[in-house]
Formats: structure tokens, C-alpha cells, sequence
């Protein structure tokens, strides 16, 4: 099995094109909305946008909800599908980020991470 680089993509894409990305090996930001030890699987949210993060491969981390984190891992159809809702945000229901980095990234301007992203997709390099 061939390691992809992820592709930068933002939670709200993935929500709007769930099947879009399965299968994808992706990178995604957002704040720690919450973790689950017990189910070893977070909640990643960005505006009004979350994407369940499933931290197994990660091993024992110390997660802080309201830290912003950055994933890498591959977006893999989940058993069933549920439209789940977090505080009013629209939860990506049919997928699931296997994380295999992680990393807290606190202090990004997340502003500026999206304008540089938008840059590199519009000079076709990502």
C-alpha cells in the first residue's frame, strides 16, 4: 500500500461532497470540538463544518477540546449513515477520517491558510 500525501481540503467540502472523498487521503483543520477516549475518535469542526476523526492509529495523545488541530489520513465510508449534528454544525455522516499524523496547530491564521490554499489550487499545484 502506496502512503498519498494529503490533500488539503476544508471540513465544509468534505460535508457537502461526502462521497466525493471516500477514499481520499486528505488534510484537514479545525478545532477540537470533542474526543472520546473510549471510541478513540474525535470531533473536528471548522465554521459550521465538523468531520468525525477516528485517532486509533495516533496511539495515547492528549487532546484538548477547543485547541485547533490538523489531521492527515484517508476519508473511509462509515457502516451506516447518520446526518449527525453538533451545536448547530452539519457533521459529515457517511465518512470518517482515519487519522494516521496528527498535530496541534494552534496560533494558525486560519484566514490566511485558506487564502494560501485557494492560491495553490488556483496555480493548479495542489
Amino acid at each position: 500500500m502506496d502512503l498519498v500525501a494529503g490533500t488539503p481540503v476544508f471540513l465544509e467540502e468534505i460535508v457537502a461532497r461526502e462521497s466525493d472523498f471516500a477514499g481520499q487521503s486528505v488534510r484537514v483543520t479545525g478545532t477540537l470540538h470533542s474526543y472520546s477516549p473510549a471510541q478513540e475518535s474525535a470531533v473536528l469542526v471548522e465554521g459550521e463544518s465538523a468531520v468525525v476523526v477516528d485517532t486509533r492509529l495516533l496511539g495515547v495523545v492528549k487532546y484538548h477540546v477547543g485547541q485547533t488541530y490538523q489531521f492527515i489520513g484517508v476519508l473511509s465510508p462509515t457502516a451506516a449513515s447518520s446526518d449527525i449534528a453538533v451545536d448547530d454544525v452539519r457533521c459529515a455522516g457517511t465518512v470518517r477520517l482515519h487519522a494516521r499524523v496528527g498535530r496541534v496547530v494552534d496560533g494558525l491564521d486560519m484566514v490566511m491558510y485558506r487564502r494560501a490554499i485557494m492560491e495553490l489550487r488556483a496555480a493548479d499545484i495542489l
